[in-house]
């Protein structure tokens, strides 16, 4: 199945000129139609409903009111009177510039908290790392490698607090899938051997390559976050070697995994 394309984090809006957004965010039951009755309100008053988020408990978005006959807090107190909406929040109205989300102090997927970082910049920072240690030397290379690797057992073991570890197993193709749904690139697991315990694994427009060029392999974070997942899920010291990588020209990067024999195989 082919994807959608990219999804919209929830975080800000630029607001064009002589336009008026505004946020709601609409506490409301978790029953089928509930939405729908908000989502009338919302028509009926010809608010143009943009980017935004909902889950169990709420449904939060920015919304263009400029052509809307009525006031904004007239609409407020229509979607309040609603039986299934408990709470209705308003954030400033901006009629030019930015408007950003400020009814949510932070970000959560499941019991996690997150955080979001643009692709170039986290790209930037690990390859200041290495700059500083020489871009091709292996000092750099191994710290960057050493980051990701602990952010995969970190992930790994997260994960494995709610579902278990032969469950994820069973499930490693979910797990890659993970990858791309959070926009590090188009991951995909090309094979598995659960009796040989390997493993290869295909990235399409990685962010830690996509903006430079190099004669050597770069994705040490990735690489490294592939040995610390793996390492987690076969409770053995595991390597991912980047065999394919998109800075030196290929069509897409190429992570070969199996098990480790020194147990610090970092060196591209």
């Amino acid at each position: 199945m082919q994807g959608l394309g990219s999804k919209t984090a929830f975080v800000a809006e630029l607001v064009p000129r002589n336009r008026k957004l505004v946020e709601f965010s609409v506490e409301l039951a978790n029953t089928p139609g509930d939405l729908a009755k908000v989502a009338m309100v919302l028509s009926d008053h010809n608010v143009n409903v943009l980017t935004g988020f909902h889950d169990a408990k709420r449904w939060s978005f920015f919304a263009d009111v400029t052509d809307i006959e009525s006031s904004v807090d007239e609409i407020v107190k229509e979607i309040s009177s609603l039986s299934p909406v408990s709470k209705v929040s308003l954030g400033k109205e901006v009629s030019e510039g930015i408007i950003v989300d400020t009814l949510h102090k932070q970000m959560a997927w499941g019991p996690f908290r997150t955080i979001i970082v643009r692709a170039d910049v986290m790209s930037s920072i690990l390859e200041r790392v290495k700059g500083i240690f020489g871009a091709e030397g292996a000092a750099g290379k191994a710290i960057v490698h050493g980051m990701g690797e602990a952010a995969g057992r970190a992930a790994f073991k997260g994960i494995a607090n709610t579902i278990s570890a032969e469950t994820m197993k069973a499930q490693f193709e979910n797990l890659i899938q993970m990858y791309t749904a959070q926009g590090w690139g188009d991951f995909k697991l090309a094979s598995l051997d659960l009796n040989r315990i390997t493993a290869s694994v295909t990235v399409v427009s990685g962010f830690e390559c996509a903006h430079e060029a190099a004669s050597s392999t770069t994705c040490d974070f990735v690489r490294g976050h592939l040995t610390g997942i793996f390492s987690e899920a076969f409770g053995k010291r595991m390597c991912a070697t980047e065999t394919l990588c998109a800075a030196r020209g290929n069509a897409k990067c190429h992570f070969a995994i199996a098990s480790s024999g020194t147990g610090n195989e970092v060196k591209q």
